[in-house]
């Protein structure tokens, strides 16, 4: 009886047919600061914050710490990171105040081409999207071990000791989870056996809200990483694994791609707002540049006299964000295959151009690129520790959709990335794929410092919405004066278009009719939707040596402080 249910369950999940879910507890989202003194962690999901924690506490550093919470987050978050993806690191040296950027972004196959997703084909067939060629050249960990090699001062094999646990002894599976691997079940079916994927049970249906996940397979994977370094996925049984699934779904991958990948090591992006110093990512990042670029702009307001999310500030960030996008779209892609104007993109004098174009009555019709040479001179998951010494490591990977391109590593127990869909399918954009590019990405892991010391650390998912959800967090605290978790919980709103904004619906309905007279093109999403992000991030209270972590109610945040 119970296979024939099952039966039925999984000719409803094919069929596209949803399975209600309960709400989420309203409490969850209560704004709350956790405090800490001697470290911190505040990551998507409490289980990996606390292995970030017990790093910290066995005497591991903030880069220990940084690695630990993204193995555990592969094992409990697995839909939205893992070592089948890439990402950002951004670390701050507490005794040195220097700051190093990881760049493990992905890289496109070897046999890539401009044209490559160009065709009708290509996009009846959602080949960026999922399956085979949608897959780039993963780089967590080559990125992981960068940073323990250069700054750790523990092995991969003790960092991945809390995750090998998780994978091996299992974890209870939220409501969250249940609902995400459902929404993405027909992906997942179709380019694995059920057998191959930890995510269903032994019908091949999901796993249910309750029941218990175990990815032995990818502690198996992790212990080997432990004993043979990098070379056991870049070169080994694990390559294998990664391209004989690719191949199997219709990409072009070779064992010879993998052993290309190389982690670099990058000059973060700076700038300033009202007194504080702002540190992020640089290409082939777009986020940290844009970042900087629209808290120019904003510079240029009393954004606190405007009011928080008031008629005035929201026509005038959906503004800016346009005529960031257009930029965007004209000049970002990696520094490695071509020039990026990013000192002309920060520069305050080239904000001054963009915010002479903004009406305070109407929309700006066709939203243009800027001439930022002219100013030249000479995005998931998200995470943030803090260790007793101060130093800071904020980091920000994915694998892009939700279970990425749906095709498994067989035998590996990680889902690879569709990280291809981050190139333009233009074959005329400066974003085209070639071979062994990095994507452009959104992710933006970003310090902000006070008089030369930090002063908040955060980042956050959500694809082009990244660094629009951290300038608005940011805006919360140093202009309207919030806590951590206040301004992370705060409802948020997003464009990139003539027409399009995005906002959840907690903002007043009479604000957004308002919005609508001004030519906007209002898109309601639901209260706490994930579509904007889930910013995690750390406040420093200088003069009481306090932290104050917050962690976004979006997903399933938690920070974890002593």
């Amino acid at each position: 009886m119970k296979r024939i249910a099952a039966i039925l369950v999984l000719a409803v999940i094919l069929a596209g047919g949803a399975i209600a879910l309960a709400a989420q507890p309203v409490d969850t989202h209560t704004p709350k600061d956790v405090i800490g003194k001697n470290g911190m962690v505040a990551a998507a999901h409490p289980l990996a914050s606390a292995a970030g924690i017990e790093i910290l506490k066995a005497g591991g550093n903030a880069i220990d710490a940084a690695v630990a919470t993204g193995l555990a987050l592969n094992m409990v978050e697995p839909n939205a990171s893992g070592i089948g993806g890439g990402g950002f690191m951004v670390i701050r040296f507490a005794k040195t105040g220097e700051v190093a950027v990881i760049d493990y972004r992905e890289m496109a196959p070897g046999a890539s081409t401009k044209d490559m997703y160009a065709s009708e084909q290509s996009s009846k067939e959602r080949w960026t999207i999922e399956g085979g060629k949608s897959v780039g050249i993963p780089g967590t960990v080559a990125g992981y071990f960068t940073a323990i090699d250069k700054f750790g001062t523990k092995t991969f094999k003790e960092l991945a000791e809390p995750a090998i646990k998780l994978g091996e002894e299992g974890f209870e599976v939220s409501e969250m989870l249940a609902g995400i691997i459902k929404d993405n079940y027909a992906k997942m079916a179709k380019y694995n056996e059920p057998e191959n994927v930890p995510y269903f049970d032994e019908y091949g249906l999901p796993l249910e809200k309750g029941t218990t996940l175990k990815n032995p397979k990818l502690a198996k994977v992790f212990k080997e990483l432990g004993e043979k370094g990098p070379s056991a996925f870049y070169t080994g049984w694990v390559a294998d694994a990664i391209v004989d699934s690719i191949q199997k779904a219709g990409g072009i991958m070779t064992k010879e791609d993998l052993t290309k990948y190389v982690a670099k090591m990058r000059t973060p992006v700076t700038g300033t707002y009202r007194g504080y110093e702002i540190v992020s990512v640089p290409p082939p990042s777009s986020g940290g540049t844009h970042i900087i670029q629209m808290l120019n702009c904003l510079e240029y307001y009393d954004v606190k006299a405007m009011g928080h999310n008031s008629l005035a500030f929201m026509h005038t960030f959906a503004e800016i964000m346009k005529l960031t996008f257009a930029d965007r779209t004209a000049y970002m892609r990696d520094t490695d295959f071509g020039y990026v104007p990013i000192k002309g993109l920060m520069d305050k004098d080239y904000a001054k151009t963009m915010v002479n174009q903004i009406s305070p009555d109407k929309i700006i019709a066709s939203p243009k690129a800027g001439d930022p040479a002219k100013y030249e001179s000479g995005s998931t998951t998200s995470f943030v520790v803090v260790d007793q010494e101060g130093n800071i490591c904020c980091v920000t990977q994915t694998i892009n959709y939700f279970f990425g391109s749906g095709v498994m590593a067989t035998g590996a127990g990680f889902m690879l990335n569709d990280e291809m869909d981050d190139f333009s399918t233009n074959p005329a954009s400066v974003s085209a794929p070639e071979p062994y590019k990095r994507p452009l990405s959104s992710m933006s892991p970003t310090i902000v410092l006070k008089d030369g010391k930090p002063f908040v650390a955060l980042g956050t998912p959500g694809a082009t919405r990244i660094f629009p959800s951290i300038v608005q967090t940011l805006v919360n605290i140093i202009d309207h004066g919030m806590g951590m978790d206040e301004a992370i919980e705060e409802p948020r709103f997003w464009s990139n278009g003539p027409s399009v904004f995005a906002y959840e619906d907690r903002i007043d309905p009479a604000l957004i009719d308002q919005i609508e007279k001004l030519g906007h093109k209002p898109k309601k999403y639901t209260s706490y939707d994930a579509y904007f992000g889930a910013v995690q991030g750390i406040l420093f209270d200088q003069a009481t040596g306090t932290m104050y972590g917050g962690a976004d109610s979006r997903r399933l945040g938690e920070a974890i402080g002593f």
